[in-house]
C-alpha cells in the first residue's frame, strides 16, 4: 500500500537518530525499524537504556546509552510499575526528574546539519524538544492506538469507560479534564521549566497534541485493528504491526523443539518481558494446565517468580521468539502488550489477556472485539476461570474462523519497509536532499 518508489536522490544517506523509551516491547520494534533503515543505506544511531546495549549492537546499529541498566532495573523492580494507576506516574516521574536534561545535550551532540532526522517512540520527549530547538525533522512512532486520546473512539483505560455511543463533545470535555487535572500537573511544571531554559514557549495538554510530531506520526498497527479517527494528528499514517522479535529468520532453540515434539500444541504463558511481579500469574497458569491436562510453556526472564516444582508437562524458558513459537501452539495467555498481541494475531492463535497497566486494557478490548480472544481482570485471574475461558476459545468454531481470517490479512505486507519509505520521504521533504 505504501511501497512508493523513490528516486536514488531521495534515498541519499541520512543521519538517523532513534530514541526509544520503555521495555523490550517498546525497544524491539524500533530496533527492527533501525535495522531496515540501515539496510537502506542510512547511518543509524540508537539512543535507549544501557539495558539494551547488546540488543542494539547485535542489530549492527550504533548505540548510545540514554540512562543506565541499573536505572532500568530500578524501575523494573518497583512494585508500582504494573499498577494500572501508579505505573504511568512512576515512569513520568523518572522522566521529569532529570532524564530529559541528561538526554538533551547527548542527542544534540550527534546532530549533523542538513543530514539528520529523528525517530522517537511515544515517550521520547527529548527528541520532540530537539526538533523544536534545532528544526530537525522528527517522526513519532506509536506502537498502539491507546496513545491517541480520541473523543470519537476513545481508548479503553482503567477507570475511564468512554463508550463510542457517548456524545463527542462530552468525551472532549472528559479529555480536557484529564489533561488539566491529572496529566499536565505532573508533567508541565518541570517540562516547561526546562523549555524556558531552552528558550521555548510553555506547552499544555502534553498528551493531547504536543508529543505527536507535526512532521510525521507513524502508527505501527493496521487500520483493521484501530481505524484512523478524525481527531488524530493530521500527520498520522498507519502502516501495520512491525512483527520484529529479533529472530524472524532463526530456528527455535533445540530445547524448545524437543519439548514441542513430546508435548504438541502447548499453551504459552507470559506476563511481559519486564514483569518481575508475575508470581500469581504463573501459579494460576500452572493450576489451569493441570486442570485442562494440557502442556504449557512459561516465558519469563525472572524464574524466581515461578511456582516450584512445575507440573511435569509444563516447562520454562527465559525467552522464545514468538514468531517461531506460536504457530506450534494452541493459545497464548499474556499481559496484552501490543507486540505480543500482534504475534498471536499473525500466528492465528486465540489469546487470553490479563492486563496490568498502560495500553494493555485497550489492546485487550480490541482483541475481544475482533473475536479472537478474551480478557480476564487481575482480580478474576484464577485457575478455574482461566481454564474455562481457554476451553471455550479452543472449542469455538467462531473463534477459529476469526483467527484464520485475521491471519490471512498479514499476507504480502511489510510494514517496516513501508514505514522506512515514509521516513525517507519526510527527510527528503524537510531536509531538501
Amino acid at each position: 500500500m505504501w511501497a512508493t518508489k523513490i528516486s536514488r536522490d531521495e534515498k541519499s544517506q541520512m543521519n538517523i537518530l532513534m530514541v526509544s523509551v520503555g521495555s523490550y516491547g517498546d525497544v524491539l520494534p524500533l530496533v527492527g525499524l533501525g535495522r531496515e533503515l540501515r539496510a537502506r543505506g542510512h547511518t543509524v544511531t540508537f539512543f535507549t537504556s544501557g539495558h539494551f546495549a547488546n540488543l542494539v549492537q547485535q542489530a549492527e546499529l550504533n548505540f548510545i546509552a540514554m540512562g543506565s541498566a541499573e536505572e532500568y532495573d530500578e524501575i523494573a523492580n518497583h512494585p508500582d510499575l504494573w499498577n494500572p494507576h501508579k505505573g504511568w506516574r512512576l515512569i513520568m516521574k523518572r522522566m521529569m526528574d532529570g532524564a530529559l536534561q541528561e538526554a538533551y545535550p547527548l542527542l544534540c551532540s550527534h546532530l549533523i546539519p542538513g543530514k539528520t532526522i529523528l525517530i522517537s517512540s511515544t515517550l521520547g520527549f527529548v527528541a520532540r524538544l530537539v526538533q523544536e530547538t534545532h528544526q530537525v525533522p522528527l517522526g513519532t512512532v506509536h506502537l498502539s492506538p491507546g496513545v491517541f486520546h480520541s473523543a470519537y473512539q476513545a481508548p479503553r483505560m482503567p477507570g475511564l469507560p468512554l463508550p463510542d455511543w457517548l456524545p463527542v463533545q462530552f468525551k472532549k470535555g472528559v479529555w480536557f479534564g484529564i489533561d488539566h487535572l491529572l496529566i499536565d500537573p505532573m508533567l508541565k511544571p518541570k517540562l516547561n521549566r526546562f523549555r524556558r531554559e531552552l528558550g521555548l514557549p510553555p506547552v499544555s495538554r502534553i498528551f493531547h497534541m504536543w508529543l505527536h510530531s507535526p512532521d510525521l506520526v507513524l502508527g505501527l498497527f493496521p487500520e483493521w485493528f484501530a481505524a484512523h479517527q478524525p481527531d488524530w494528528p493530521p500527520s498520522t499514517i498507519l502502516t501495520g504491526f512491525p512483527l520484529y522479535d529479533d529472530a524472524a529468520d532463526a530456528a527455535l532453540p533445540k530445547a524448545i523443539e524437543s519439548f514441542l515434539e513430546s508435548h504438541p500444541q502447548p499453551l504459552v504463558f507470559t506476563p511481559g518481558s519486564a514483569n518481575k511481579h508475575g508470581k500469581t500469574f504463573f501459579v494460576e497458569a500452572a493450576k489451569s494446565c493441570q486442570s485442562l491436562n494440557r502442556p504449557g510453556i512459561f516465558l519469563t526472564r525472572y524464574p524466581e517468580q515461578l511456582p516450584l516444582p512445575l507440573p511435569h508437562h509444563v516447562t520454562h524458558f527465559s525467552y522464545a521468539p514468538l514468531s517461531q513459537l506460536l504457530p506450534h501452539c494452541a493459545a497464548l495467555i499474556h499481559h496484552g502488550g501490543i507486540g505480543t498481541c500482534s504475534q498471536a494475531l499473525r500466528a492465528g492463535v486465540p489469546q487470553i489477556i490479563q492486563p496490568y497497566a498502560f495500553d494493555q486494557f485497550d489492546n485487550g478490548t480490541r482483541i475481544k472485539k475482533l473475536g479472537v480472544g478474551r480478557t480476564i481482570s487481575k482480580h478474576s485471574f484464577r485457575s478455574r476461570i482461566l481454564a474455562e475461558s481457554t476451553e471455550e476459545l479452543l472449542t469455538s468454531a467462531e473463534v477459529t474462523k476469526a483467527c484464520n481470517t485475521i491471519k490471512h490479512s498479514f499476507k504480502d505486507t511489510n510494514p517496516l519497509k513501508e514505514s522506512c519509505v515514509l521516513i525517507e520521504q519526510m527527510g527528503t521533504r524537510l531536509l531538501g536532499t
